[in-house]
């Protein structure tokens, strides 16, 4: 679990509060049952009209990885994955039957069955590439259903400001009214704003973090697929897997030395 996202939205939400706290505003005069209205329903509505129904359910189904998002420690992945292939050169190919049940990505679960099932190689290369962009693709755009709806939010906030001003216009003849009334009217356009740029961008681009980094761990078991199913050597194969992960090492080892270097 990343402890990292409700604490930024609760923290966004707080830094909202406790300003006006500051100011002496009371936190009750941010609640607007007709602006919550507008705001929300309008800008759910809009974000619904914009996407087909498939990208709109895998959004919400999406919503989950920004708190418990699927991780792949590189050094244990590839252990584990160098721990098949020799499995494999060692008591063959259908002795790693017993393990695909234990594997909880269906992309990696579907590959090593067929691979286990005698599926040829060039095979189950291309139904596995196909599968990855067309999986990679429905991700990314239920991410940008978020990024999406962080655009109509402050929009709507706007038409919640304009719809409340004109209701403060029907009672001109109360000025007494109208401070209060034009301070409920902008209430609406906080909701628009805290609603895009606390949650819904934010989102967007927490989502294709793990995207990004869920398409290298596919890729490398991909590679590392290809070369049990070949019986390619495991330190050839390790290197292989290492490989996609060597820039971040790289350059790790490469600010070591300039601060060496510079000690």
């Amino acid at each position: 679990m990343d402890a990292l996202y409700p604490l930024g939205l609760f923290g966004g939400v707080m830094a909202l509060i406790g300003a006006g706290l500051v100011d002496g505003t009371s936190p009750l005069s941010f609640l607007n049952l007709a602006a919550l209205c507008i705001v929300f329903g309008g800008t759910i509505s809009a974000t619904v009209v914009q996407h087909p129904l498939r990208v709109v359910v895998r959004s919400l189904a999406m919503l989950r990885w920004a708190i418990t998002p699927p991780y792949y420690e590189p050094s244990v992945f590839i252990e584990q994955l160098i721990e098949l292939a020799h499995k494999s050169r060692k008591y063959g190919l259908l002795s790693l039957d017993a393990l695909i049940d234990d594997i909880e990505d269906p992309f990696m679960r579907n590959g090593l069955r067929m691979a286990v099932d005698g599926t040829g190689t060039t095979t189950i290369m291309r139904t596995l590439r196909l599968r990855l962009h067309t999986q990679t693709e429905l991700d990314m755009m239920a991410a940008g259903l978020f990024e999406a709806a962080g655009g109509y939010a402050p929009t709507f906030g706007i038409m919640g400001a304009v719809t409340g001003l004109i209701e403060v216009m029907h009672h001109l003849s109360h000025p007494s009214e109208l401070g209060m009334g034009i301070a409920a009217a902008f209430v609406s356009t906080v909701y628009g704003l805290v609603l895009a740029n606390v949650f819904c961008i934010p989102t967007a681009n927490r989502l294709r973090t793990v995207i990004a980094e869920q398409l290298v761990a596919r890729n490398v078991f991909m590679d590392a697929l290809h070369g049990i199913v070949t019986g390619i050597n495991t330190l050839e194969l390790r290197t292989i897997l290492e490989s996609y992960y060597l820039p971040n090492k790289k350059s790790g080892e490469t600010e070591d030395n300039t601060a060496m270097e510079t000690a």
